[in-house]
């Protein structure tokens, strides 16, 4: 019996330490990024300390400023997300996975994406489109 008492004890103590999880919908900004399969963004942003606001697109890369450039392809059943980030520093960003009509939305683990490289993340669940936000830099 005391036994018994102990691990509910422990399990009670175990379940109160673990982190807690995104429930229900999530919150995602009116300029957000979407991206659907097939297509390449450049995107310039207004810099707001280490925060990037104010997203524009181009029609192309430019040299004046630096852009982040996204990518998104099909190969066959799977989805490459390339990322090239033109910033000395780090890229972090959010993302979720849509499909159509469906209510349902995955989110994207954070990612970051080095100063002047490039990022792959390949996704094996089928989707619509990807809403990417919170872009901020990191040192």
């Amino acid at each position: 019996m005391i036994r018994r008492s102990i691990c509910l004890a422990l399990l009670a103590l175990m379940a109160c330490a673990v982190a807690p999880t995104r429930a229900g919908k999530i919150d995602i900004p009116d300029n957000a990024i979407t991206v659907k399969v097939g297509q390449v963004l450049y995107i310039a942003f207004t810099a707001d300390g280490d925060n990037l606001v104010s997203p524009r697109m181009f029609p192309a890369a430019s040299d004046t400023e630096p852009m982040v450039t996204v990518q998104l392809q099909q190969n066959g059943p799977t989805r490459t997300l390339l990322i090239t980030n033109g910033y000395e520093k780090g890229l972090n960003y959010r993302g979720v996975a849509r499909i159509r009509g469906r209510r349902r939305e995955v989110e994207l683990p954070v990612s970051t994406v080095r100063g002047g490289q490039q990022s792959v993340l390949t996704l094996g669940e089928p989707f619509d489109e990807l809403l990417l936000f919170e872009f901020h830099l990191s040192s």
